[in-house]
């Protein structure tokens, strides 16, 4: 992990202002960062953390925290378009990093939460690091990294949100009960095959 210029940073797609309100209030009341954002190393494109980067730019923070991870040359990073597209593959149309990257480099940003970034690992490690030990200057105007949503449509896209994660939550159930039932049914031909062994 590494500590860069907030500045340097560069987004491939728009946020959202409700959501961001909301974890600016929560990174406030916690007085920590828990995650660093992910970002590519060669082109300061952010992965995963937009909302946050958001937050401390807004509040006027000059670093932030960076794990920094090369797109291009690590084929274990895969790009789809919803939760669910770390277990079954990739989405259709897909999204490409080449994709991700034009849109920061061009400042054609794509819509809130186009893209989902899945890693080798499911989370950065957490860190909590205190924003008091982060310099800070006057707040930032991020209005043009943001999208034009009404309240409504905010809230909205939030309930998006929440049904992305239930389906994610239900297909993990079904394949926790598909392998519970493998499971069940290789004992029993362990059963079967010592029961057999057993018999003259």
């Amino acid at each position: 992990m590494s500590f860069l210029p907030i500045d340097a940073l560069k987004p491939h797609e728009k946020g959202s202002p409700l959501y961001l309100e909301m974890l600016k209030k929560e990174i406030l009341r916690d007085g920590v960062l828990k995650y660093p954002i992910i970002a590519d190393e060669k082109t300061n494109v952010i992965l995963d953390g937009m909302h946050r980067w958001l937050a401390l730019k807004s509040l006027g923070y000059k670093q932030i925290p960076v794990l920094r991870v090369n797109i291009f040359q690590n084929p274990q990073i895969r790009i789809g378009r919803r939760r669910i597209h770390r277990y079954i593959g990739n989405s259709n149309p897909p999204i490409t990093a080449e994709n991700v990257i034009a849109a920061a480099l061009s400042e054609k940003l794509m819509e809130p939460r186009t893209t989902r970034h899945f890693f080798p690992f499911l989370k950065p490690q957490k860190i909590n690091y205190p924003l008091d030990a982060l310099e800070r200057r006057k707040p930032q105007d991020v209005s043009k990294y943001l999208a034009e949503m009404t309240p409504e449509e905010s809230r909205q896209a939030i309930k998006g949100w929440l049904e992305e994660i239930s389906e994610e939550l239900e297909f993990l159930k079904q394949r926790i009960e598909e392998v519970e039932k493998e499971r069940g049914e290789f004992i029993n031909r362990i059963k079967n095959l010592n029961a057999n062994n057993h018999n003259p």
